[in-house]
């Protein structure tokens, strides 16, 4: 009896090994099948604007798991990223990886985060979190100032806008980002956005294709160096750009559907007036934080706007997060070719 009951024991531990075992196992198949390999062709359903939106995301990871200082931002524009449709990367629980041919950072491999990808890489290869989903224009729009940071003016107005609880779009000249790192920081923290607006604010079409990559560049290292961040977007100078210099920078270009003209009336009411007569649902408004007028104007155009139920947005909330390289952006639904 004693060695059947022994017997009997040993079958049970047995059974309940296996069935632990077994339970385990489905367990290692199921993170297994988190990865699937997918050709850059079928994220993007083959268009090359969307490729294009995954090297620029690709170049911020870089940076980012190297930890890199701002000297190496240069560099991460010569990395060889990929540009044929036919190329492999792999979908995992943590992002898109991708590997890379042998490049100056010494990165073999890299894991771009599907927040990243968002708007770049087709709905159905994103997890359900970061699929975009249709917005409502119609009471939306997006206020934008140019050419700081300034030293008194920019602070002021990021106080404006948090007391309203609003956000808005910065686009940046990097000589004052190297000046004022801090206040770059500064309009991040308080969840506005940040672009890209040349060195020193000459006119592209004048400088050539080399040039205005390099004012884009060193802008991009700027920001980069302040913030921890490469921009996502870029505004040219005087709105001009051309077909080449949009496909060489391979960031998408933002214009605007509003122009308040802030920078000829310096005028706080004027400012306004322009501002309230020409806003629609959808529009992007160009100011300047360069003027203590246009700062000075900001609250009573958020409170007229928000009045009138408009909701006031970042561009990357506008656009809905599908901004691409190669286009430019006028408002919500207006986009064409770079150049056109």
């Amino acid at each position: 009896m004693k060695k059947e009951k022994w017997h009997q024991l040993g079958l049970l531990v047995a059974i309940v090994a296996l069935v632990t075992g077994m339970g385990a196992f489905p367990a290692q198949a199921k993170s297994a099948a988190k990865t699937k390999t997918v050709t850059f062709g079928q994220l993007t359903n083959k268009n090359p604007k969307r490729l294009a939106a995954i090297r620029q995301a690709a170049r911020q990871q870089i940076l980012k798991q190297k930890h890199a200082k701002g000297s190496k931002v240069a560099a991460v524009y010569k990395v060889k990223l990929p540009r044929h449709m036919n190329k492999k990367a792999t979908l995992t629980a943590k992002g898109l990886r991708m590997n890379l041919l042998a490049n100056s950072f010494k990165v073999k491999q890299i894991t771009i985060p599907y927040t990243q990808l968002k708007g770049k890489v087709l709905n159905r290869y994103l997890p359900k979190a970061n699929r975009t989903k249709a917005v409502k224009t119609t009471k939306m729009v997006a206020l934008t100032f140019d050419d700081g940071p300034d030293k008194t003016l920019t602070p002021r107005l990021l106080k404006t806008l948090k007391k309203y609880k609003v956000h808005a779009t910065f686009f940046e000249t990097g000589q004052n980002v190297s000046r004022y790192p801090q206040i770059s920081r500064a309009v991040l923290a308080g969840g506005n956005e940040l672009g890209n607006h040349s060195w020193n604010h000459p006119d592209f079409n004048r400088i050539g294709t080399a040039k205005t990559v390099s004012q884009i560049t060193r802008t991009n290292r700027a920001i980069y160096q302040a913030t921890g961040t490469l921009p996502q977007y870029v505004r040219p100078p005087y709105g001009n750009i051309t077909a080449a210099e949009g496909r060489a920078v391979e960031q998408p270009i933002i214009r605007w559907s509003v122009d308040s003209r802030d920078w000829a009336y310096l005028n706080k009411n004027k400012d306004i007036n322009e501002v309230m007569k020409d806003t629609r649902g959808g529009d992007i408004i160009l100011m300047h934080d360069i003027h203590s007028q246009s700062v000075a104007a900001a609250p009573t155009i958020i409170k007229r706007l928000k009045a009138k139920g408009y909701k006031l947005v970042t561009v990357s909330q506008l656009l809905n997060n599908q901004a691409l390289p190669g286009l430019q952006y006028f408002g919500a639904h207006d986009y064409r070719t770079v150049g056109k």
